[in-house]
């Protein structure tokens, strides 16, 4: 099984300050990667400036993404632990 399709949750951080819409933009576009790149158990959305960068390191991959809502700047990480997924803010890690 791809990672990221199990059950996700998030710290009551993320739910409390990031758009519901927007942390369903994540879940999607992390669960929708092109199925030719090998996903990473960690991906790191960084939003600045209203534009949300989604990457990995290993392998390594970038997209960028325009956001059409007011967003703050900050640091999401989206771990997969194999059991189920957790979006939290990096500083929470």
């Amino acid at each position: 099984m791809r990672k990221f399709q199990n059950r996700i949750f998030m710290t009551k951080a993320v739910k409390a300050e990031i758009p519901w819409d927007l942390i369903l933009f994540i879940v999607s576009l992390v669960q929708n990667m092109p199925k030719d790149i090998e996903i990473d158990y960690l991906q790191i959305i960084d939003i600045q400036n209203n534009t949300l960068i989604h990457k990995q390191e290993e392998p390594e991959y970038q997209k960028e993404y325009i956001l059409k809502i007011p967003t703050k700047k900050c640091k999401l990480f989206f771990i997969d632990n194999g059991e189920y997924s957790t979006l939290m803010f990096s500083h929470e890690y």
